[in-house]
């Protein structure tokens, strides 16, 4: 090796063992020992205020299996388990001004509201007269529907949607 080689491999030696983590960090110097007379003793803690309040800790709502929704709503009960109900008969194209409504009778729905194109599953609850309309997508929230009547569907806080019957 050539002399710049061998200073250059001390150098990086030299700053390695000065900053090893390995070297145990100084010790403080123990403080000076103050004798107490014997009549006078310290306590070993504190006593406790009394003005420390504790506070329990708040209630952490139960975890719902098989979600991570914040609110679940039951969709199990599809149109099918409704005695009496006519998923064929529902089944159409409901329409007021803008707002067009698809339902099929195999549960599917493609709702166009306010612009925005929605679409997911239908179910009718045991009542038989509401429908929930689930979107697929997460951040739309389920819509709600009224049956009027075979021809006529309301969206809860919304317009009322009449059966489109092709060119009658």
């Amino acid at each position: 090796m050539n002399r710049f080689t061998t200073a250059l491999l001390m150098l990086l030696v030299a700053l390695t063992a000065g900053c090893s983590q390995d070297t145990p960090a100084p010790v403080a110097e123990p403080a000076a020992s103050v004798e107490t007379p014997a009549d006078q003793t310290t306590p070993a803690t504190p006593p406790p205020a009394e003005d420390i309040k504790t506070v329990a800790p708040a209630e952490i709502p139960a975890v719902v299996p098989g979600t991570d929704a914040a609110i679940v709503e039951d969709h199990s009960n599809t149109s099918k388990e409704v005695s009496g109900f006519d998923t064929k008969n529902f089944a159409g194209l409901y329409v007021e001004g803008d707002t067009a409504l698809n339902v099929t009778d195999d549960g599917m729905f493609a709702l166009n509201i306010d612009g925005n194109a929605i679409d997911g599953t239908w179910s009718v609850k045991p009542d038989g007269k509401t429908v929930v309309l689930d979107p697929d997508s997460k951040g739309e929230a389920d819509h709600k529907l009224r049956i009027l009547s075979q021809d006529s569907v309301q969206i809860d806080g919304g317009a009322t949607l009449q059966r489109h019957h092709g060119g009658r």
